[in-house]
């Protein structure tokens, strides 16, 4: 009988997911930010203070997506994506004044709270609506869409190396800045929803490849679930070691003796895996059956916690682009992962608003890892004790995962 039934034009998905993955491009130029800390550590004498910026925008990013996630249920993703490209935008070019307001506090201000919010806006929308158009391909549809979010840095890093080097950091951020709002606003006033034929239709035919809960769970009732805390947990364990390498990359690097454009080039290394990570691992999730999701976490924050461990004493680049690589595949799987995983546990009505609260543990990460990272090295000088932390809480996020395969039976069909 199924043979009988033609399928629903989706041809739209494929411009939607692509236009999504240029609005995550925009937002993943904050992911190149540790190509800033020298100089602002020279401009505020501290690494702590040129690291919190960072850590306030993930945070805030983290928190907002709440906002960003309802406002997409109730108004879809035209508003969304809209609010979200114009408040990043501005975001860049307020911090273009960062040399005349000499202040961590107007960095934390433009950087951390308006970029923040602008990514908080798009990026759940932008992935809940790369799941709702390929319900049969979720892992696949996510990772493709968050794909820009890593992988933006690979050119943005270099990039921005170069204009700190020949304009400085000001004209640096403005040059970001028209850029964000070259990409954004066009990808934002294409994309589109699918209609409910699709979502339906596509969700019914996926039934024979992807995980299908046993019922859809409103935010109030999943967050009452031992398991919706466990997810968080592990996010916030896996992605905070993460955001630690990532905000102090390009400083770690130089501390090993490496010049300033061989530390952009690793940041651009551990974005492109960070990038090239996501769509195979949400493949590798989907076709693993229905505990796919959980043991390919399990298996991937597992390799990422002995890459940290080895990191911590690499000492030349022969040793640390290869560690960063592989690092940069295992964090991120996590974006792909994650949302994907939420959908698995507690279904797709309300994905964007479910993931959205996961996605607060990410959030917190960032506000605690980046700038923990900053305080052990004014403390140490170094960063190896960093390293082995994250490490550490790599490996007990991955555990989490392991139980989290037992608990997922009690939610399929």
């Amino acid at each position: 009988m199924s043979s009988t039934l033609h399928p629903v034009d989706r041809r739209y998905g494929y411009i939607s997911l692509a236009a999504g993955t240029m609005i995550t491009a925009v937002l993943g130029s904050s992911y190149a930010y540790s190509v800033y800390i020298s100089t602002l550590e020279r401009l505020w004498g501290s690494a702590l203070y040129a690291s919190l910026p960072f850590s306030v925008l993930i945070a805030v990013f983290a928190l907002t997506s709440i906002l960003g996630g309802r406002l997409y249920s109730l108004k879809g993703i035209k508003l969304v994506a809209t609010s979200s490209m114009l408040t990043t935008s501005a975001g860049l070019l307020l911090s273009a004044l960062v040399e005349l307001v000499v202040s961590p506090l107007w960095l934390i201000f433009t950087y951390g709270i308006l970029v923040g919010t602008g990514n908080g806006l798009g990026y759940i929308p932008a992935v809940a609506l790369a799941r709702r158009w390929f319900p049969d391909r979720a892992g696949l549809a996510t990772g493709v869409v968050i794909l820009g979010y890593g992988g933006s840095a690979i050119v943005f890093a270099p990039v921005k190396t170069v204009l700190i080097d020949l304009h400085g950091i000001a004209m640096t951020f403005l040059a970001v800045g028209l850029t964000s709002l070259a990409i954004g606003i066009p990808a934002a006033l294409i994309i589109r929803d699918p209609s409910q034929e699709v979502v339906s239709y596509y969700s019914k035919f996926s039934k024979r490849r992807a995980v299908i809960p046993k019922r859809d769970m409103s935010p109030r009732e999943a967050a009452r679930r031992i398991d919706f805390w466990l997810l968080w947990l592990s996010f916030l364990l896996v992605s905070g070691a993460g955001l630690m390498l990532i905000g102090h990359l390009a400083r770690f690097v130089q501390t090993r003796g490496i010049g300033v454009t061989e530390a952009a080039l690793a940041i651009s290394l551990f974005s492109l895996m960070n990038a090239l990570g996501r769509p195979p691992a949400g493949w590798i999730s989907d076709r693993l059956g229905n505990y796919g999701r959980p043991i390919t976490m399990a298996a991937l924050f597992t390799i990422q916690a002995v890459l940290f461990a080895l990191l911590a004493f690499a000492a030349d680049p022969l040793q640390i682009y290869p560690i960063v690589a592989v690092a940069g595949f295992a964090y991120g799987s996590t974006l792909a992962l994650y949302p994907a995983a939420t959908g698995d546990f507690f279904g797709l009505k309300h994905l964007s608003e479910n993931y959205a609260l996961i996605f607060t543990g990410w959030g917190i990460s960032g506000l605690i890892f980046p700038a923990l990272g900053g305080y052990i090295r004014d403390i140490t000088g170094g960063y190896e004790v960093a390293l082995t932390i994250a490490s550490v809480v790599s490996l007990i996020g991955a555990l989490v995962c392991v139980y989290l395969k037992r608990r997922l039976a009690l939610y399929l069909e």
